[in-house]
């Protein structure tokens, strides 16, 4: 069968095939394909299959795991997560910055209880979360006029699985779909500068932001503790023991007192144990629980 003329819709994957991939991709970035979306492989991943010279998804199972291809692990990676994303989702996070945490983080930054304030955007897709966060931030700082803390105060760690994502996220460069979705008038004319058919985010906040690929299956330690993790809307798509793993690293991960935020989705029974519970409107947010003395 000559597979270079077909289209990669017409090419199925049958429930076998749909268990080695199911598999290998939980192994790969932990992320769980239940089988009502396997045709999320099948859709994906055809232009793969068929750009290996494999009749059938087994011959393309049989073609990665030879490592024939060394960079198709990342391809395959990047294909299957999903990377939705916009300025300022749900906008309660950066309400909860500007109204509770910034003024402390100020007072203590200010009174050099802290050397500086750690961020750390855990699915951070093609940036907007946290360059959000960023301009949150610097814009908080302007208005109240703050005098003797500045953006260099605050650390900006960013991460995602998927290389092609983090390609976008670095440049700071957005399309006109990409800049509508739930950036103000207010951000853009103050961030933003139209360049062409696109935006480029202003240098300071691009370069306040350090940007690093990273799987969240793998040893948190080595980034050091933070005052703020985001890792919203990506729990939902593992396993439950693995997300009971990634909520007790982002405990160790977190500082006294420190925040974090999932999503607009409430999973208290796997934060119980290590996180209070807080409401910002329809928002939940985790506190991590002090240490018992």
């Amino acid at each position: 069968m000559d597979t270079a003329g077909l289209m990669p819709s017409l090419i199925s994957i049958n429930d076998d095939e749909y268990l080695l991939f199911r598999n290998y991709i939980s192994d790969k970035c932990g992320i769980l394909v239940p089988p009502e979306k396997s045709y999320l492989i099948e859709t994906r991943l055809s232009k793969y299959m068929v750009t290996a010279g494999a009749e059938s998804f087994g011959e393309f199972y049989n073609y990665i795991i030879s490592d024939t291809d060394p960079l198709m692990p990342q391809k395959i990676i990047n294909a299957i997560t999903t990377n939705e994303t916009q300025w300022f989702r749900d906008i309660a996070p950066w309400k909860i910055f500007e109204e509770s945490l910034l003024p402390k983080y100020v007072d203590e930054l200010g009174r050099g209880e802290k050397k500086q304030v750690r961020i750390w955007s855990a699915a951070a897709s093609t940036g907007q979360e946290i360059y959000s966060t960023a301009m949150c931030i610097d814009d908080y700082l302007s208005k109240n006029n703050v005098k003797g803390v500045n953006l260099s105060d605050f650390y900006f760690f960013a991460t995602d699985i998927s290389s092609d994502v983090l390609g976008i996220a670095k440049k700071g460069r957005y399309n006109k779909i990409s800049i509508m979705r739930g950036l103000s008038d207010y951000y853009r004319e103050k961030y933003f500068k139209e360049n062409g058919s696109a935006w480029d985010i202003d240098p300071r906040i691009c370069a306040a932001v350090k940007f690093e690929r990273f799987n969240l299956k793998n040893i948190f330690q080595i980034f050091g503790q933070f005052d703020v993790i985001f890792c919203r809307y990506v729990l939902i798509y593992f396993s439950d023991d693995l997300k009971r793993e990634i909520v007790a690293k982002i405990y160790n991960s977190l500082s006294e007192g420190g925040v974090l935020f999932t999503g607009n989705y409430v999973l208290y029974d796997l934060f119980k144990d290590y996180f209070d519970a807080h409401h910002y409107g329809n928002l939940t947010y985790y506190i991590k629980k002090a240490v018992s003395k």
